[in-house]
């Protein structure tokens, strides 16, 4: 990654095509390239947030896993779209979410996804009527958008996290403010920042979940205020919600800080002693597993939510420059210097592949998308199935050549580009032979046709980027690495 004056450029280092310098960029190009890019974010999410509400029992699985990968690929997006490094950028993503958010709240639209701005301020009640929320369900109906809705639920967060509200206040609105701070303590931090700021973000604050909550004292936490962490942000937070304290753990752990490591243990469990000696073991399930156990009482398997990968954006964004900044440490020395010896590899070509891979995966989740989607639209028939999985593999195709184009066609031998695409599209053709076999076979076995899906689609991409090394681009592009 490069550095300059002590700051990391992670979106700088992202091969982009037409990037044009800040100097040379007018007002009207420079606020059009923010848009392009904002809508790069944001239609891929209302895309699966639409699917989600046609689809909810079907489309959930593959759809909430999506929405993660498209977010953390914003930043290539960003890069390619050639977006000038400017907290211009920053202000611009803050107030198209702002104006986002306030259109969603008051009519409806993209937003309704979950009941916590209804269920989480009202824990509190149940807590002031002496009775322990761990333990007892919370039971009242709420209306949203004109539908009643009857919620009975158990409190399924850490104790603190039900007394952080604006009494009298819609928690959807308490939720924007909270990303709205969040962003504006990191606007001058452009990658961090951008990542915060971008669209999908900005659609988990107006529905209301109470992550966002957490996240701006985590970010006060880990990032701080003009770069000075705050302790007491951290402490708090771990007393909310059970990713911070996973979250905080681990990086003492990896740091092997165990004075942090026993702190933050210390920490959670004196959020938890009183509902202990309350309630008892019973409040173990709900209150550390979110009761995502088999054998918690009213939970089920492990799964995962459309707002789980806001953290996953989160930590990407705070620690990635952290880890670029000990791989280049270690680039001459080390672990790193040996594995890039034995991979035959410079540090620039191993600090290039985050962005192909993050293109790559959201690629995956491209083609899992229009496969299911036509699926469901006209049925599981084995021709028909063959058909849409031709026809989800064309699109991610394109996804993956839009967003992934400098980084495989740019500094790439002395052949020409008529040439390279030629030899592309002969082994793209291979590769969706592949997974068409790979399908066939899989439905004929009777298994389901999302898994053989999936499995063909990595067959064939892995045995596509191989040939492609192979017979197409012998040589490491030139373009920047990330890192």
């Amino acid at each position: 990654m490069a550095q300059r004056g002590g700051r990391f450029r992670l979106a700088e280092t992202i091969p982009a095509a037409g990037a044009v310098p800040p100097s040379s960029t007018g007002r009207r190009e420079r606020i059009g390239r923010y848009l392009l890019a904002w809508t790069a974010g944001a239609l891929p999410a209302f895309a699966v947030i639409t699917a989600l509400w046609l689809y909810p029992n079907d489309f959930h699985g593959v759809g909430e896993v999506a929405l993660g990968a498209f977010a953390l690929m914003f930043p290539v997006a960003v890069r390619q779209l050639g977006v000038a490094r400017r907290v211009s950028f920053v202000h611009f993503l803050l107030g198209a979410g702002i104006v986002f958010a306030v259109g969603s709240i008051l009519t409806g639209a993209g937003n309704g996804l979950t009941d916590e701005p209804y269920t989480t301020p009202r824990y509190v009640s149940l807590l002031l009527a002496h009775r322990d929320p761990f333990v007892v369900p919370l039971v009242f109906d709420y209306v949203q958008y004109g539908q009643t809705i009857h919620s009975q639920s158990t409190y399924l967060y850490l104790p603190l996290l039900m007394f952080f509200q604006v009494p009298g206040t819609d928690y959807k609105w308490f939720a924007v403010g909270c990303w709205v701070l969040m962003v504006l303590v990191v606007r001058k931090q452009f990658d961090i920042a951008v990542m915060l700021a971008q669209p999908y973000v900005a659609i988990i604050a107006a529905s209301g979940y109470n992550d966002l909550v957490v996240l701006l004292f985590m970010t006060l936490a880990f990032v701080g205020i003009a770069g000075r962490r705050q302790k007491w942000a951290e402490w708090l937070a771990l007393g909310m919600k059970q990713f911070a304290n996973a979250i905080t753990l681990v990086y003492y752990l990896i740091r092997r800080d165990w004075r942090n490591v026993a702190v933050t243990a210390g920490v959670t469990t004196a959020f938890l002693v009183p509902f202990l000696l309350w309630s008892g073991p019973a409040i173990i399930c709900p209150a550390v597993f979110a009761d995502r156990l088999p054998g918690c009482t009213t939970g089920g398997g492990p799964s995962y939510l459309l707002n789980y990968s806001v953290w996953v954006v989160w930590v990407v964004a705070v620690f990635y420059p952290q880890l670029i900044e000990a791989v280049r440490r270690r680039a001459s020395s080390g672990l790193v210097s040996r594995a890039l010896a034995w991979g035959r590899l410079g540090l620039d070509d191993l600090l290039r592949l985050p962005a192909f891979v993050v293109v790559g995966i959201s690629g995956v989740f491209v083609n899992l998308c229009v496969f299911t989607l036509l699926g469901l639209r006209f049925g599981e028939a084995t021709l028909i199935t063959l058909l849409a999985s031709a026809a989800a593999f064309g699109v991610a195709m394109m996804w993956n050549f839009t967003w992934n184009r400098a980084w495989a066609f740019e500094g790439r031998g002395e052949r020409s580009t008529a040439y390279h695409l030629g030899v592309y599209g002969a082994i793209q053709v291979g590769a969706l032979v592949v997974n068409l076999v790979v399908l066939a076979v899989g439905v004929s076995l009777g298994e389901p046709p999302i898994e053989s899906q999936l499995f063909g689609v990595l067959l064939g991409s892995v045995l596509g980027y191989a040939a492609n090394l192979r017979w197409n681009f012998p040589k490491a592009p030139t373009a920047p690495a990330i890192g």
